[in-house]
């Protein structure tokens, strides 16, 4: 027999698998998953078992030279998996390899120290029922007959072993994390694992409480948030089978766990199940993926699911279970809309209007807790000219740069650039100079002048950028050590505040208009998940919602909780223009720091695109924002109704392009942002 070896260093423009002998002293003791060190050329290079051949590709073939990891690193389904990765999104194997083995892996290559590592075949205390220490405590939880229907339909499938995918399509509040809950129960009384995924590091400190309160211990944690050590810990944890929960953001979907059962995504509309590096995959297709390989059923979870998840699950491709009331026939909160055109005709020009400072005040004074959403960070949106409209850009991004009164900078949010703000317009030498729009640091001044007793927290990225963060804002919030949250789009998601009586969305309409047609789409869903944070336990709710576009489609079903209204419309414009569901897309980005190569080699792709394609070649344009961290930007976008011939095209194009030096081009299939 033969290894298969893929080398480490892809790159080197190396990503072929390579056979190699085994010693006689290996014989018997090299598996899949090992690492190992082989003769390439004149050098020694690092790389893994992938598989074992009978037949080698060469006549003289070198030998493996030693196992360099204690034990094998991922197992053979692994590989399959990663193959699957790089033959789906366009990536290097080896870099799709990565994602199954252990955090830190790559880091410790070729540095003479061997990677400690548990196979993921092993299961500690196999036999035993990890749920036999919790007794009655599971049967404790009633359910509504909504919950009992859509429990019963999930676990018909789990006892079958096939694979099977539900949208539980329940509107905020109605109980969808209990289903998840006593589904994994099931799952891990029949001797099999779960994986549970959320969007957000900031989800997981509530979630957790509540799956150890009942799992205890047989659950892991894995999220970028934890330390090396603490990932390294929990990963070890998984794959050694003391727990047979993982919970976790995307990166959950690659666990070591043996058997799992069931996998969940939780919000499964959000944008951040889409991985933003090679290979950029979607945590929703991985899942469904791996429930294709071990026979488990997928639980895609939302009040605002993806608009091309609700069109499968309404052609009978995913399995539709509805929790349409809320706990308790509790009502989704009553949503009041100012118009804030009307509030500058009437001489009010600051953030909050009349009626959510009304609010906020009779909220305060009953001693229960508000939220204010706001989609943008800063303390102004834009530093703008009022003589001759000149808007203060970062000179690497095209952007407008954002004033922070924390340091009294303008700062860029995508590369960090930071200068002085202008005393005098850079254009015009015009002393006009007007500090334009709002943010969390502005609405936070705004409340604390208004409302000087209140505890205010503002909860935005540049806020909680330290570890543990997350959990300190959440823990201090829900023990009422705060009044007023303050924040972006983390406050939208999961958080179950009995206390929280009153949401303010100070502006829905930013994002709405962007050159984007997930646009629409995400605007509601993130009205709709910030909306639904108000009276979720027993006092009553109310969202007061500020927008300069009263009537539209977006802004009125989002007031009425409506989502088939919404998906109605949406998804006609999206028949119209041709947009998922009804094409597939695959998007190019093309980079330089030169702007004249950089424009050349998307000229030339895109010939070579339109050779292999006869149709549904976009492009090349410049990007919608043409300059990022110092490199222009071109965009080609593919539509076609058949992603496999597209994905061929860009690899037999990219396959004759000779690229300038500092020059790359980014594949995104089924991309998830077109900025």
């Amino acid at each position: 027999m033969f290894a298969e070896v893929i080398l480490a260093k892809a790159s080197r423009g190396i990503d072929k698998i390579y056979h190699y002998s085994v010693p006689e002293n290996l014989s018997g003791r090299l598996e899949i998953g090992h690492q190992v060190r082989a003769p390439f050329g004149f050098r020694k290079e690092i790389g893994y078992v992938v598989g074992f051949v009978e037949q080698a590709e060469v006549s003289k073939v070198k030998e493996i030279e030693a196992i360099t990891s204690d034990l094998p690193l991922f197992t053979a389904q692994a590989v399959e998996l990663a193959r699957w990765l790089a033959d789906y999104y366009g990536s290097f194997f080896i870099t799709a390899l990565r994602l199954v083995m252990p955090p830190g892996t790559k880091g410790r290559e070729g540095k003479g120290r061997k990677p400690k590592a548990d196979s993921g075949q092993q299961t500690a205390g196999e036999g035993t029922n990890p749920l036999s220490a919790l007794g009655s405590r599971l049967s404790a939880f009633s359910l509504t007959a909504e919950q009992t229907n859509a429990l019963t339909q999930i676990k018909k499938a789990i006892n079958e072993e096939k694979p099977g995918t539900f949208l539980l399509y329940g509107v905020t509040g109605s109980g969808k994390t209990e289903v998840y809950l006593q589904a994994i129960a099931e799952v891990i009384g029949r001797g099999r694992s779960a994986i549970v995924m959320v969007p957000e590091i900031s989800l997981t400190p509530q979630l957790v409480e509540r799956f150890r309160g009942r799992f205890g211990d047989h659950i892991a944690v894995l999220h970028s948030e934890f330390t090396a050590k603490q990932r390294d810990g929990e990963w070890r944890r998984a794959a050694r089978g003391e727990a047979v929960i993982v919970l976790g953001t995307r990166s959950a979907a690659f666990a070591p766990l043996k058997n799992p059962g069931l996998i969940v995504l939780d919000e499964e509309y959000e944008t951040t199940y889409k991985s933003e590096k090679s290979p950029r995959y979607h945590a929703r297709e991985v899942a469904l993926k791996l429930a294709e390989l071990n026979g488990a059923v997928v639980i895609l979870g939302s009040a605002t699911p993806a608009v091309e998840t609700f069109y499968k699950a309404g052609a009978g491709e995913y399995t539709r279970l509805d929790l349409p009331r809320r706990i308790d026939d509790r009502p989704l909160p009553p949503v009041e809309v100012v118009d804030m055109r009307q509030e500058m005709k009437q001489g009010n020009f600051g953030v909050l209007s009349r009626r959510l400072k009304d609010e906020l005040e009779r909220t305060l004074s009953a001693g229960e807790q508000a939220i204010l959403f706001i989609n943008r960070l800063g303390f102004f949106t834009f530093v703008i000219c009022r003589e001759c409209g000149y808007v203060v850009e970062c000179p690497r991004c095209a952007v407008s740069l954002v004033y922070s009164s924390s340091d009294k900078r303008l700062r860029c949010n995508r590369c960090g650039h930071t200068e002085s703000p202008p005393a005098l317009c850079p254009n015009c030498r015009g002393a006009a100079i007007k500090y334009f729009g709002s943010g969390t640091q502005r609405i936070e001044d705004e409340v604390a002048k208004l409302f000087p007793a209140a505890r205010i927290l503002r909860y935005d990225r540049d806020t909680t950028g330290k570890r543990g963060s997350h959990e300190v804002f959440f823990r201090t919030f829900a023990a009422g050590q705060a009044d007023v949250m303050i924040g972006t789009q983390m406050v939208t998601k999961g958080l179950d505040l009995a206390s929280v009586t009153l949401v303010g969305i100070v502006s829905a309409d930013l994002g709405l208009h962007l050159p984007d047609f997930h646009a629409g789409e995400h605007t509601f869903q993130l009205l709709t998940q910030v909306a639904g944070r108000a009276g979720r336990h027993q006092l009553p709710g109310k969202v007061v919602l500020q927008t300069y576009s009263p009537d539209n489609y977006i802004i009125k079903a989002a007031v009425n909780h409506d989502y088939q209204a919404f998906y109605e419309q949406e998804i006609e414009q999206r028949r119209e223009l041709g947009y998922p569901p009804f094409v597939e897309l695959v998007s190019l980005l093309i980079t330089g720091a030169d702007r004249e190569l950089a424009g050349q080699a998307a000229g030339e792709l895109g010939g070579l695109l339109s050779q292999n394609l006869p149709t549904g070649v976009l492009g090349p344009v410049p990007a919608v924002v043409p300059r990022l961290r110092g490199e222009w930007r071109h965009q080609i976008l593919l539509k076609g109704s058949d992603l496999a011939v597209m994905r061929r095209a860009v690899e037999a194009s990219l396959g004759r392009l000779t690229l300038p030096r500092g020059v790359r081009v980014m594949v995104d299939v089924e991309p998830q942002d077109l900025l």
